[in-house]
């Protein structure tokens, strides 16, 4: 088969580039072209098909999901944990946690303030992140405790546990996260201790937050917040999801019907005006209830797994 001329230079070059590993530069002194021209004719190999690029890696479609997903929704990154049938729930739980606190160690700065939500996902990330130390940071949370007999989802303990792994600072948010009344979360939202809590909460560097699906299974149901009339309310008033002192919309806007009066914290709208907020989340049921924050440019940084990555794009 004869080749022009032209055909045998892109041949030589791209050979010369990909197997053989030379850079530009020296391809271009061998041949006597500039660098430029180089750059050109590898670029042009490309769109004609000569050369196709492909990587083999198992995590390669996570990650391109993950992309994907920063292009969608203007994220500033994103981590999808891969996913297959062999991996079990709590693995890859466990493994969505780990890849959260190896994120937020990378972005621990001295005198930052780092705000915590509550629930099992978030639990399970300050299990996974190392000792360290960062005596300028402090760690506040977001929302109100929920009762003692649930310390390791609480708020206040959270907060404590990762201001021990990091040997910072912390602030705690003398409130319950549920008020047994919208009088009772009137009274409170008033006084100084909220307050504060609440100031301290909105001026945060970065937030870091479980979502939960209070339609299908969320912390709230779990720990029996949340009963036959109230899951009844939650359907009639078209709320998709909960995150910090929220029940929020297929916008990412707070559903203000009983409930949400009576949660005591910030709410989704606060979000916004908080530099970086990490979203984590894990099991297909999520996507519904994340989809609604990333609308509403609630979350800058997201870490799931591959079902909820899948179910977003």
């Amino acid at each position: 088969m004869k080749i022009s001329e032209d055909r045998r230079k892109m041949l030589k070059i791209v050979t010369m580039y990909y197997e053989q590993g030379l850079t530009q530069a020296t391809i271009a002194k061998k041949m006597g072209i500039s660098r430029p021209v180089i750059s050109k004719t590898l670029q042009q190999a490309r769109e004609s098909g000569i050369v196709s690029i492909s990587i083999k890696d198992e995590s390669a479609y996570a990650v391109e999901l993950g992309l994907c997903l920063e292009q969608k929704y203007q994220l500033a990154d994103v981590l999808v944990i891969p996913t297959n049938e062999q991996k079990k729930e709590e693995k890859i739980k466990t493994e969505v946690g780990r890849a959260a606190a190896l994120y937020v160690k990378e972005q621990l700065r001295a005198g930052m303030t780092l705000g915590l939500s509550w629930g099992t996902t978030l639990a399970d990330m300050i299990d996974e992140i190392a000792y360290c130390s960062f005596p300028t940071i402090n760690v506040c949370p977001l929302v109100g405790g929920v009762s003692s007999e649930h310390l390791y989802f609480d708020t206040n303990h959270l907060v404590f546990r990762l201001a021990e792994k990091l040997n910072s600072r912390c602030q705690y948010f003398y409130a319950p996260a549920l008020a047994e009344s919208i009088e009772l979360a009137d009274v409170l939202n008033e006084s100084q201790l909220v307050r504060n809590a609440m100031e301290q909460a909105k001026h945060v560097d970065f937030a870091i937050i479980g979502v939960g699906n209070p339609n299908q299974s969320s912390t709230w149901n779990r720990l029996g917040y949340i009963e036959k009339k109230e899951s009844q309310l939650i359907k009639k008033t078209g709320v998709k999801g909960d995150a910090v002192a929220s029940l929020f919309d297929k916008n990412g806007q707070t559903v203000n019907n009983e409930i949400s009066k009576r949660m005591l914290g910030i709410k989704v709208e606060d979000l916004v005006n908080i530099p970086d907020v990490m979203v984590i989340g894990c099991g297909e049921e999520k996507a519904e209830s994340i989809k609604p924050l990333l609308l509403g440019k609630c979350c800058t940084i997201l870490v799931v797994d591959q079902m909820i990555a899948e179910a977003l794009v």
